[in-house]
């Protein structure tokens, strides 16, 4: 019986933690190493700065998706207030 293989690509965003990358880095080969090297100074990093959002706003985004009873909304909105962040 004849086979068909069908390539799918899913894409997904994830957080690696430093140390794990370093290990990634680590175990790569002197070749792969350099490749790596020559991308970085290549290709420059995009940074942005953070943006603070409205209390209200963070609040809204939560409420639109109904997933989440009122006692949390309302602590997550004293936890914002008390955070270092909207002090």
């Amino acid at each position: 019986m004849p086979r068909i293989t069908f390539k799918e690509t899913i894409t997904k965003e994830i957080e690696i933690p430093l140390d794990t990358l370093y290990r990634l880095v680590d175990n790569l080969d002197k070749e792969e190493r350099a490749k790596l090297l020559e991308r970085l100074k290549t290709k420059a990093v995009k940074l942005s700065p953070f943006k603070k959002d409205k209390i209200e706003s963070i609040l809204s985004d939560f409420k639109a998706t109904d997933l989440y009873e009122d006692e949390f909304l309302k602590d997550l909105e004293d936890g914002l207030k008390k955070s270092s962040l909207y002090k």
